[in-house]
């Protein structure tokens, strides 16, 4: 049993690396700027973490299943749905001072989650407030500017200035 429970966490921890390689590697594929060469073998390095992936979900699944209350198993679909590093929680399975945890509780985290977006947008609603004052002035600048500049323009360049009155 104890060998059982060291092998378990051996094969917990491999899947939790080898997942968070994954999603790591994922958000480089997001990246803007990635050169075709960087592209190429970023899909190289996932295809074969997905066997590695693959393998390592078996070793979890039959180590998960001999444990006393066994640990429900992992399936590659679920590891596949995750695409942010706050979803993944196979840690939440591994024992029971982490399970009592706040944080570890899904709904927790998804509230705390909800609550900094909720923040981050009153944010932004400020900053645009901010943003549309200043357009508005720039707006009214131009339309006194405008002219004023086609006038000067009557001056120094007449077919410039019919055509900007255009």
């Amino acid at each position: 049993s104890r060998i059982t429970n060291h092998l378990y966490h051996k094969a917990v921890d491999n899947v939790e690396w080898l997942v968070v390689m994954r999603l790591l590697e994922l958000t480089k594929l997001q990246m803007s700027g990635l050169g075709y060469k960087l592209h190429t073998q970023i899909s190289t390095a996932l295809k074969s973490r997905a066997t590695a992936i693959r393998n390592a979900l078996t070793r979890y699944n039959k180590y998960a299943s001999q444990l006393n209350p066994p640990r429900p198993p992992l399936q590659w679909e679920q590891i596949v749905d995750y695409s942010f590093l706050a979803e993944f929680d196979l840690l939440h399975e591994t024992g029971t001072e982490i399970q009592t945890k706040r944080w570890a509780n899904p709904s927790y985290r998804h509230a705390s989650t909800q609550h900094l977006v909720h923040q981050r947008a009153k944010e932004e609603i400020h900053r645009l407030n901010v943003e549309v004052g200043r357009l508005c002035t720039k707006i009214q600048d131009n339309a006194l500017d405008y002219p004023r500049a086609i006038v000067q323009l009557e001056l120094d360049n007449p077919p410039l200035a019919a055509h900007l009155q255009r």
